[in-house]
């Protein structure tokens, strides 16, 4: 574990000789390849052991009964010795220490080579056997021994000055036969030092390759789980779906708790987002949207659980990639207490407190929203004003007065269409809005509002009051006429009507009292 901490830590630098600069890089290249070493490094220690021992057969082959049998056979069992030590440090599923390993390594191949020095010099002559010795040594040290330590480069260099020096001195070998030895020797050792480093480089670029692999793997799953953890920590609601299909991916505890509050999904994964949209719409606009952005909201729209209650919620979206395909990550925040209050605010801007009717600026809100509709054309409007409220309130005070204009509300409200519009204006002030309905109909409506106040008296705190109205009528047939014209037409009759002595109904359009 240290060892790959400080490769972690440390510059991942390949020399020219194909090893790590440093050694704690280097331990940890053999810790991690050591399933692959291991066996190479038992094969060179055992199977090079014994065959170097078995060499004992050829020593008696070619010297006879008169050979030096103990030096020789002491230097062939010493270097099996340091073989079968070799092929033991690597016994096991874990890797050896790494030091050692390479200490023991460079022992054994430097026992390996001397002791054919040793043998030669024995033997006291230079023959084709030994040649061939000499050439499966070098091609087993370069091509299949494993590189550990930059020494073993230089061991068959080396061995190769040193055996052509022995070669010299002895006074029966031919120079000939040097010069044949030196060169084929030599030619092996260029080729087999550059495979050495060729092949150790390449073994310490994959295992490199391979560890940014695993590292980056790693820290993608650990992200992955983190994110995972977030997603499901997170108090907001999240969703995330697949794109442009909508099938649900996942949803987080938060979402979960918002859109199936009472546990009726078995498995999230079996719905799609269009489950849950109120408007069928509203998907094939999150789809537009996100066709030409990366992201999209956040944005009010009103959505159903599966219970089928409406939510409202504030939704956000940005595009991104899961399991290699596309999908889209929905934020969900609800805002159903927040719109409820706003619509609350909306109904009190609008709504007088007194009567509960609409007041001025709710009037002419509902009155522009009919004008701009051909179907509801045409539409009459009726101003109303109480005659002689000032009365009322001077000579039995504002309480009763209040009383008064809640009482009269309720009687004009409970004469009217579902579809009409009654609002408290202003004082003692009314305005009827009347949608699809003629001339005729209107004054007819206002004349009949005027005879439900007169001819009804009023009981308010024990008193008896007799009460009436003058209404003047106006229509508006052309639609995007101006509503504050239109009301102006009418207060100008309703003013006419009480100039005319009151309790009447005026339509100025027309120019005919009724």
């Amino acid at each position: 574990m240290a060892a790959r901490d400080a490769t972690r830590a440390t510059p991942q630098r390949i020399g020219r000789l194909g090893l790590f600069g440093a050694t704690e890089q280097e331990d940890a290249f053999v810790c991690a390849e050591w399933q692959e070493l291991a066996p190479r490094l038992r094969t060179v220690g055992l199977w090079g052991g014994l065959c170097f021992a078995a060499g004992s057969i050829a020593d008696g082959v070619l010297m006879g009964a008169g050979a030096p049998w103990i030096p020789l056979l002491l230097t062939r069992l010493l270097v099996l010795g340091l073989g079968l030590h070799l092929a033991w440090l690597t016994r096991g599923a874990g890797a050896a220490e790494p030091a050692r390993l390479r200490r023991w390594l460079l022992v054994f191949q430097a026992a390996v080579l001397l002791g054919l020095r040793v043998i030669v010099q024995l033997q006291g002559v230079i023959s084709p056997y030994q040649l061939i010795v000499a050439l499966v040594a070098c091609m087993m040290f370069y091509g299949y021994v494993p590189l550990l330590r930059r020494a073993q480069l230089w061991f068959m260099p080396l061995w190769l000055a040193l055996a052509l020096l022995q070669m010299s001195l002895t006074a029966h070998t031919a120079y000939t036969t040097i010069l044949l030895f030196g060169i084929l020797l030599g030619f092996v050792n260029i080729i087999g030092w550059n495979l050495a480093v060729h092949t150790a480089r390449a073994q310490r670029q994959g295992w490199l390759a391979r560890r940014r692999l695993q590292l980056e793997m790693t820290e993608r799953a650990t992200a992955e789980q983190n994110l995972r953890h977030l997603f499901e920590a997170s108090p907001v609601p999240l969703v995330l779906a697949r794109q442009p299909l909508g099938q649900i991916l996942h949803m987080n505890q938060a979402a979960l708790d918002l859109l199936d509050p009472r546990r009726v999904l078995i498995d999230p994964a079996l719905a799609t987002a269009a489950d849950f949209y109120a408007d069928m719409r509203t998907g094939d606009m999150l789809g537009q949207a996100l066709a030409h952005h990366e992201a999209f909201g956040p944005v009010d729209l009103r959505m159903r659980d599966t219970s089928r209650e409406l939510v409202d919620v504030m939704l956000s979206a940005r595009k991104l990639r899961y399991n290699g395909r596309r999908a889209v990550l929905v934020s969900l925040v609800e805002i159903t207490h927040r719109k409820r209050q706003e619509h609350e605010l909306r109904r009190l801007a609008h709504t007088d407190p007194l009567t509960a009717l609409h007041n001025r600026r709710g009037f002419f809100a509902r009155a522009e929203h009919l004008a701009g509709q051909a179907g509801q054309l045409p539409i009459g409007l009726l101003a109303i004003d109480v005659d002689h409220f000032k009365h009322i309130n001077d000579s039995h005070g504002h309480a009763t007065g209040d009383l008064v204009l809640q009482q009269l509300a309720g009687r004009m409200a409970s004469i009217l269409r579902e579809q009409d519009v009654l609002a408290r204006i202003g004082g003692e002030e009314f305005a009827v809005l009347l949608p699809a309905t003629s001339a005729r109909r209107a004054r007819a409506m206002a004349e009949r509002m005027r005879r439900v106040v007169c001819d009804h008296a009023l009981r308010c705190r024990g008193l008896r009051l007799q009460l009436s109205v003058s209404i003047g009528v106006a229509m508006l047939e052309q639609p995007g006429e101006d509503v504050d014209a239109l009301l102006a037409r009418a207060d100008a009759a309703m003013y006419r009507a009480k100039q005319d002595g009151r309790n009447r109904v005026l339509a100025l359009d027309l120019a005919t009292p009724v």
